[in-house]
């Protein structure tokens, strides 16, 4: 029988926090290693906007208040093993990933679930009724065809098109004519991908990625983001079906779509 080392937290908030009284929190865990390593904040932050939701909805799910969860994201105090446990299951990932970044973000059973053909993402269809204004005023940037799935892009309008009600009031949104047929059937060579780059990135959404070549030209992916940590985005493509990981210091820009125009 393995014997369990009992370790006792003292963790205190700053002064800024309670009115210039130190918050005392004590709590004991019985663990055989450090409760989490130094990037759990930063992990913690990214699955809680991964999954759209506020400091205060993650609290609500966890029995705390919003200021709990604005402590373990500043990295300014610690959580117990079976907290760590009750925020895993309501942002969806992996326990172990979540303190210990080891392994993958989200698991087995939820990854066959993403695998499944029915789970294939159909966007939304922009129809022409549903683009506002009276004038054109969204760009429209070509995607040419370029090596290893890549499109190479060139942002200089090709056109400009009336603004779907999606992107209406967004700043700098935009729409992106396709080439290639990776992202068969939900997206076909011509359509256009309605972009708005404000948004986070996001797990079971469609996004595109950017970077500048080494030949200095921009080249971008539009793929389905599966998962992602602080080093590297989990991606899906349909045609041919596959997943795969990318470096997120080699495509450091994540714009997400959030819909699509059929000009034919």
């Amino acid at each position: 029988m393995r014997r369990l080392m009992t370790y006792r937290y003292d963790i205190f908030a700053s002064m800024s926090t309670h009115d210039d009284i130190f918050a005392r929190y004590n709590f004991t865990t019985i663990c055989e290693k450090p409760i989490m390593d130094k990037d759990f904040a930063f992990r913690l932050k990214n699955a809680r906007v991964a999954r759209d939701m506020s400091q205060a909805q993650l609290a609500d799910l966890v029995g705390r208040d919003k200021s709990a969860i604005s402590l373990l994201e500043s990295g300014k105090r610690g959580a117990s093993v079976d907290f760590v446990a009750r925020l895993a299951k309501a942002l969806n990932v992996r326990e172990d990933w979540l303190a210990f970044e080891k392994g993958d973000m989200i698991g087995q059973e939820e990854r066959a679930e993403l695998e499944r053909p029915a789970d294939i993402f159909t966007p939304k269809l922009i129809p022409g009724n549903e683009l506002v204004g009276d004038q054109r005023d969204l760009p429209v940037y070509a995607a040419a065809k370029g090596g290893d799935g890549h499109v190479i892009i060139t942002f200089d309008p090709i056109s400009y098109m009336k603004m779907p009600a999606v992107l209406q009031g967004v700043k700098g949104g935009y729409g992106l004519l396709l080439s290639g047929e990776s992202m068969v059937p939900a997206y076909r060579p011509g359509e256009t991908a309605l972009v708005n780059p404000n948004l986070p990135p996001m797990r079971d959404e469609d996004v595109i990625l950017y970077h500048t070549s080494e030949m200095d030209e921009n080249e971008a992916i539009i793929k389905r983001l599966v998962g992602y940590n602080d080093r590297e985005w989990m991606l899906e493509q349909y045609n041919p079906h596959k997943e795969f990981k990318e470096f997120r210091a080699d495509w450091p820009v994540c714009h997400r779509v959030v819909g699509k125009y059929n000009t034919r």
